[in-house]
């Protein structure tokens, strides 16, 4: 059965929500000196911050409400907004990465932002439409003018592929995810065509963590899921862009580090959990050399 959240999945869309970015990207010089103020519970007016941080600001636009949602969204900080105050504390996620990647600067942690600003339920929501939505697999592209047309009906706003789609674009071509390699953009076709990518050793404890969270927001009353949930429902493999050879790999690794157990002998083979997320966030950067 679906979680509240599975059911609220299509959320209630404007203009304003897709536009949060102001057509800024996000930036880790400037996420990172929100986590170190949320870090210790600031709380202050963005011109505050402004000047605290560095990080330009005006009247109208600036970049600090842009990347204090993108941190938001990437699963690091929570915040309040009372009559102009911000009020800024970290997550357990943002704790760990503030302890061991406070700049932002490792592969394994732009994978743990590229996975929160992109989860269905939690995450941004052009980025979540895009891997969970869009995404085509590892063979055919999908062109722009149909990734617009499609999430325009999808959304049920009518907005411009540059105002829904271009910061996306860009934060993975030349922006904070482009070291990922997740997707590019076909020079002759301008189709978007997303990478297979070979399962990292070092990154085995982001999956735990990303198959556990997820699970927990899907289907927070369900010890087991099946196979088919976990790709389709979970985004699993599309989220770290993983063919299926790939995501098994890495379900039994997790077998053998006994965070999951799998029954081959179902069909769909369900998938068990013996560890949880809180269990699993210490150990998030342990693969590391």
């Amino acid at each position: 059965m679906l979680s509240n959240q599975q059911q609220e999945s299509k959320r209630v869309i404007n203009r304003s929500q897709l536009k949060f970015h102001e057509t800024f990207q996000p930036e880790t010089g400037y996420i990172s000196k929100i986590l170190e103020l949320a870090s210790k519970s600031y709380q202050g007016s963005k011109f505050e911050i402004s000047e605290i941080t560095g990080i330009p600001t005006g009247n109208l636009k600036g970049k600090v409400e842009p990347n204090i949602k993108y941190a938001a969204y990437m699963n690091l900080i929570t915040y309040e907004v009372v009559k102009g105050i911000y009020m800024l504390s970290l997550t357990d996620m943002g704790k760990e990465v503030f302890e061991q990647d406070r700049y932002l600067q490792d592969h394994l942690t732009k994978w743990i932002c590229h996975y929160g600003i992109t989860q269905r339920f939690s995450g941004a929501i052009q980025w979540a439409y895009l891997v969970n939505e869009a995404h085509t697999g590892y063979i055919q592209g999908i062109s722009q003018e149909r990734l617009l047309n499609q999430a325009v009906k999808f959304w049920g706003v009518d907005i411009t592929f540059e105002e829904a789609f271009g910061v996306v674009k860009r934060s993975y071509l030349d922006g904070i995810f482009a070291d990922l390699e997740y997707f590019y953009v076909d020079d002759v076709s301008g189709e978007f065509k997303f990478n297979e990518i070979q399962d990292k050793e070092e990154l085995l404890f982001v999956y735990a963590y990303a198959i556990l969270n997820s699970w927990k927001l899907c289907y927070p009353n369900s010890m087991e899921i099946t196979m088919i949930q976990l790709m389709n429902e979970l985004s699993f493999g599309k989220v770290f862009g993983l063919n299926d050879d790939s995501v098994h790999e890495v379900l039994e690794d997790l077998c053998n580090e006994g965070i999951l157990s799998v029954n081959r002998q179902l069909f769909p083979a369900t998938i068990m959990r013996s560890a949880t997320v809180a269990g699993i966030l210490p150990l998030l950067y342990s693969r590391l050399l």
